[in-house]
């Protein structure tokens, strides 16, 4: 015979402001272990205590939810136990990829945070009204949708940028060692030719001071490898930018705010793909390309804090304006 299966519910109701406010008050951080950020943020400017988090379940209390449990009882689904404070992108992150967050690792989140709280003796312990807040912001229909949409926005800004630096990355080592090549059949026929010294003082002059050069053929060889190089990292970078520029438009879409972050990373973006498609061959150090990396990597920093409303400015960093390089190899077409 078997057992009765009590028959699931498609959703249960939100926690108690009362639960609510038990979790606040044994927890002072996300729950993600070594993620930093405080449940609740000062504003430098105000002095006042801003949220900086929301309530995930480790058992979703909608059915088709991530980690539903059609066992779980709705006492237990709405209690304390099943409940985990986590910072505005790791709550939304759990249940964005459900899959990287079983239950069980959740429920490890859980007892480490409140291992913590019994080391450290630090909380949030919270009013009636900031508890409302937290329910709100954290199970309201409207706000839960909203704050998901834009944290999956904003983490997939992340992850194409990261992956735009690292296809430009990739790219430019072949660039380098086409342009390494050319300095060395450079070299070679300087060593063949020198050495040179200046006519009116007699000091030596490197190759580049004597403007020396190799024959035409031999030149147009090596820039003919690095034109290749230059233009498959443009074919190569373009599709990336694309699909960051698309995630760029989703962000503006759920949070009309962030457009001017949004613009800046955009900016950066373009300002990437076009460092990519060139070589200055008087800059060794590569510095254009370079500073192009950091200068995307810094506006999608500022893009996420100003999500998590870290920052007190209340303006983006604005465009640096670049003054154009002299290249040996111009962009590739």
């Amino acid at each position: 015979m078997t057992g009765h299966t009590r028959p699931a519910q498609p959703e249960y109701r939100p926690p108690t402001e009362a639960t609510v406010k038990q979790l606040y008050a044994t927890a002072f951080r996300c729950g993600k272990p070594e993620c930093p950020r405080p449940l609740y943020r000062m504003n430098n400017e105000t002095g006042e205590t801003i949220l900086n988090s929301r309530i995930a379940h480790i058992h979703a209390r909608r059915q088709g939810g991530p980690r539903w449990d059609q066992q779980m009882p709705e006492a237990d689904n709405r209690s304390a136990g099943n409940l985990l404070p986590l910072c505005l992108e790791h709550a939304a992150e759990v249940d964005e990829t459900p899959a990287h967050y079983p239950a069980d690792l959740l429920r490890e989140w859980k007892r480490e945070q409140l291992r913590e709280y019994d080391t450290i003796q630090r909380a949030w312990p919270i009013t009636d009204d900031q508890a409302a807040e937290a329910v709100e912001r954290s199970f309201g229909p409207q706000q839960e949708a909203t704050a998901t949409a834009a944290a999956a926005a904003v983490a997939h800004v992340a992850r194409c940028a990261s992956r735009l630096v690292e296809t430009s990355r990739q790219q430019r080592r072949s660039a380098a060692d086409a342009a390494a090549a050319w300095q060395a059949m450079r070299a070679r026929w300087a060593q063949r030719l020198g050495p040179f010294f200046a006519p009116d003082t007699g000091d030596r002059l490197t190759p580049d001071e004597a403007q020396v050069e190799p024959p035409r053929r031999d030149t147009e060889e090596c820039e003919s490898a690095l034109r290749s190089t230059l233009r498959a990292a443009k074919e190569a970078t373009e599709p990336v930018a694309t699909d960051l520029v698309a995630e760029l438009g989703a962000v503006r879409v759920v949070s009309r705010a962030l457009g001017p972050w949004c613009d800046q990373v955009e900016h950066e973006v373009r300002a990437l793909v076009g460092a990519a498609a060139k070589w200055d061959r008087s800059d060794s150090g590569d510095s254009a390309w370079s500073q192009a990396v950091a200068r995307l990597e810094t506006a999608v920093q500022a893009l996420g804090a100003a999500w998590h409303e870290e920052e007190a400015c209340s303006q983006p960093p604005q465009p640096t304006v670049r003054q154009s390089e002299a290249t040996a190899c111009p962009p590739a077409a």
